[in-house]
């Protein structure tokens, strides 16, 4: 094991090294401001970004954050746009998957398919936010109308209510200036790639200004049969600003995914790894397969400036987004003759390899989410008797509702000639050349039945004081209160089924951060923190083992989580880069578990400690640098299940690296790539088991040619070596595991005026 550690650092540390040799952006200009076109330079919008270091971001977009990055005792790490291009990314999910500590998981059949997230070690899915306001229900997200993505890592309750026990997940959107811009970007790549952006933004005067962005995208997956999808989307805000102080804005986004959903490849029982089978093999069912998304959310916002010192904040919201899919997930491998009826006979006729079978399934779901949210708060600086005080204090409230619908697929469908044919509940594939084509599309109605819905309603009080108690010690204390009134309803509940459920919960949680600054570059702090998770949290699982609501956790109190991390942040280069450090240590200390008798109880105890760094900017004016390594220790410490106790969290690796790094080669030429190590991943519900994926290396590469002041060329190449590795591992004694994409090459042509 020794021996295994000391190789993964030492591979770090050569990866780190050789990555150096990489390219950088040159310095850019900030567009909030009059627009200055100079040759050479990456033009940027960022107005929370470095001007001269655009991989650096320097403040958070959440106005609850008061300080600079460097002085916020906590892990945040902050992905602009300027990264996102340079990833080659287009997703949340493309994005989570190059950020060390943060790992994805599947969506299985008591969970959603899509932005399935952990964040040093847990459950995440249902604390990503957009613009500091809660995101409810799993699905798949675009970044086309992305500021920035800020992970915050840590139980966070004190910032972002319930959840968040290893931290948060923020978009922060593209918002309106007081300027002109017209900004285009068409691609063109392998695996019939097409995708098309535009960015409008218009000062139209008298204190108006609009911006609007656009996006059409369609493709193929690398290395995937079958596997597409089509992408559209809108983002339009609105500006006024009737009077220096006071800003009034309005967005409204709409957004449309229409795929094939993946699960996979099926897994080898016997080796306890993915079989070893083509990249592209395909196991779901086309013609009946499909994947939806959608969202549609409009946004109100006030920023007034009532005093030099007092700053009020308020935002309102109201959603809907949906998430719907069937899709055939692999399902155990037959080694020996089935019956005529498919079935896998436990003493079957033995069959040669190539004569294995396995079975694509139908996981389903049909959830329409609807919800309306609020947040008021006051920022406030001031002194007491020579201490200094920047005060936020606040409330939020939210109203989230998930209607789930059922898919009943018909007893009979008309095949290509129109002859009647029965609809299986399962399909058999070969395991080694599976034909996942039908020839024919099965429907996929609704069953007409009322859906089962989930309600919760909830209120947050919050008051957060950052102390400046000299030049050289600040302190950060934050209070939440959290009232979450959670409603059940099934009305076609048949039997023993619960016709409703409801966890009325309130809970306190704490921040406590102490900060020293030796000089002004420089904080080095310890923090305490906390965060609750009431039972039903996760309004889109189904049952206990997914934390959904149930019968026998309704009535318990909230898990609690803490947190204790040390951390240093550094600003190098005259600023110019950001380096930071942090050793952590979470701990659950009574999780839910069954102790007999399907009864539970408040009994176990999770740990995950570990250690974080980071870089983030410009070392050199021509060598930009973005990326960390977290190393994480994450086990069971106390179980009534004996044979638990001690191992290692399901789902998440010990160690993950990444660096990005370019550089400028010439005032117009930028080459740069990205070099990415996970460490193997083990498969179960909570604690490890045996079923695992391999620790991989992944690398890409970008070029950037600057063709005039207004056009620019961006070649992006992923997985450069064509690697085959796994996201993810389903959770059950017969799972299958989420294959991530192969080579691929797109190139981009933007143009900036």
């Amino acid at each position: 094991m020794i021996e295994h550690r000391t190789g993964v650092g030492g591979s770090i540390l050569a990866a780190s090294l050789a990555m150096l040799a990489f390219p950088a952006h040159a310095a850019e200009e900030v567009e909030d401001q009059p627009a200055i076109v100079v040759t050479g330079k990456r033009i940027v919008d960022n107005p929370n970004a470095d001007p001269d270091a655009p991989y650096k971001v320097d403040r958070s977009a959440n106005g609850k954050f008061t300080e600079p990055l460097r002085d916020t005792p906590k892990t945040v790490t902050v992905i602009p746009k300027e990264v996102i291009e340079d990833l080659g990314a287009q997703t949340l999910r493309e994005v989570i998957r190059s950020t060390p500590g943060v790992t994805l998981g599947t969506g299985e059949g008591g969970n959603a398919f899509g932005d399935r997230i952990f964040i040093r070690g847990f459950e995440a899915r249902n604390d990503v936010y957009i613009d500091g306001l809660r995101d409810p229900g799993v699905t798949s997200r675009e970044i086309f109308a992305v500021e920035q993505i800020e992970v915050v890592k840590g139980p966070s309750s004190s910032f972002g209510g319930r959840g968040t026990t290893g931290g948060s997940v923020s978009l922060e959107s593209k918002r309106p200036y007081f300027n002109d811009f017209v900004r285009g970007e068409a691609t063109v790549g392998t695996e019939n790639l097409y995708r098309g952006t535009v960015d409008i933004n218009q000062d139209l005067g008298s204190g108006f200004a609009v911006r609007l962005n656009g996006l059409y995208h369609t493709a193929d997956t690398p290395g995937r049969d079958y596997v597409e999808a089509e992408r559209y989307g809108v983002a339009a805000s609105a500006l006024y600003q009737p009077f220096d102080g006071l800003e009034l804005r309005a967005d409204y986004y709409h957004y449309r995914l229409d795929g094939i959903p993946d699960f996979g490849h099926p897994f080898d029982v016997t080796t306890q790894r993915p079989y070893k089978v083509d990249r592209n093999n395909f196991y779901g069912v086309i013609g009946r397969d499909f994947l939806e998304n959608g969202a549609d959310i409009g946004t109100f916002s006030l920023a007034w400036q009532l005093a030099p010192s007092v700053r009020l904040r308020s935002m309102t919201r109201y959603g809907e987004t949906y998430n719907r899919y069937l899709a055939g997930a692999p399902g155990t491998v037959c080694r020996v003759q089935r019956t005529p009826a498919g079935a896998c006979p436990a003493n079957g006729t033995p069959v040669a390899e190539d004569q294995y079978t396995v079975t694509a399934g139908g996981q389903r779901r049909y959830a329409d989410n609807k919800y309306f949210s609020h947040l008021t708060d006051a920022t406030m600086r001031f002194d007491t008797g020579g201490i200094g005080h920047a005060l936020v204090a606040g409330f939020e409230y939210s109203d989230e509702q998930i209607d789930s619908f059922t898919i009943a697929l018909p007893a009979f469908v008309e095949d290509s000639a129109g002859n009647p044919l029965p609809t299986p509940s399962t399909f058999v594939r070969n395991l080694l050349n599976p034909n996942p084509v039908l020839g024919f599309d099965i429907p996929h109605p609704l069953n007409g039945a009322p859906p089962v819905e989930v309600q919760v309603k909830s209120v947050g009080l919050y008051l957060l004081d950052t102390i400046k108690i000299s030049e050289q010690w600040e302190a950060l204390l934050g209070v939440r209160y959290d009232d979450f009134a959670l409603d059940y309803r099934n009305p076609n509940a048949t039997g023993t089924q619960p016709r409703t459920l409801s966890n009325d919960a309130d809970f306190l949680n704490y921040q406590a951060s102490l900060i020293y600054k030796p000089v002004e570059a420089a904080s080095i702090y310890a923090s305490f923190s906390t965060s609750s998770n009431p039972s039903g949290e996760q309004l889109d699982g189904n049952g206990i083992a997914y934390d959904g609501i149930s019968q026998q956790t309704q009535d318990l109190e909230p898990e609690r989580n803490t947190s204790y991390e040390l951390g240093a942040k550094y600003e190098a280069a005259d600023g110019n880069l950001l380096l930071s450090g942090a050793l952590f240590q979470i701990t659950k200390e009574n999780a839910r578990e069954n102790v007999g008798n399907n009864v539970f109880e408040l009994v176990g105890e999770l740990r995950a400690r570990g250690v974080e760094l980071g870089v983030s900017g410009n070392l050199t004016p021509r060598l930009a640098l973005f990326g960390g390594y977290t190393y994480l220790d994450a086990k069971i410490r106390n179980t009534v299940v004996a044979a638990n106790e001690g191992r290692r969290f399901a789902n998440v690796p010990q160690h993950t690296f990444s660096m990005l790094a370019t550089y400028k080669l010439t005032d117009r030429f930028t080459l740069g790539g990205q070099a990415f190590y996970q460490d193997e991943i083990f498969g179960g519900t909570q604690a490890a088991g045996t079923a695992r994926t391999n620790e991989y290396w992944r690398f890409d590469a970008v070029a950037r040619y600057l063709v005039s002041d207004h056009a620019e060329l961006r070649l992006n190449v992923l997985n450069l070596t064509d690697k085959v590795y796994y996201d993810a591992i389903y959770r059950s004694g017969s799972p299958f595991a989420y294959v991530a994409p192969g080579r691929s090459a797109h190139l981009s042509l933007a143009l900036r005026f």
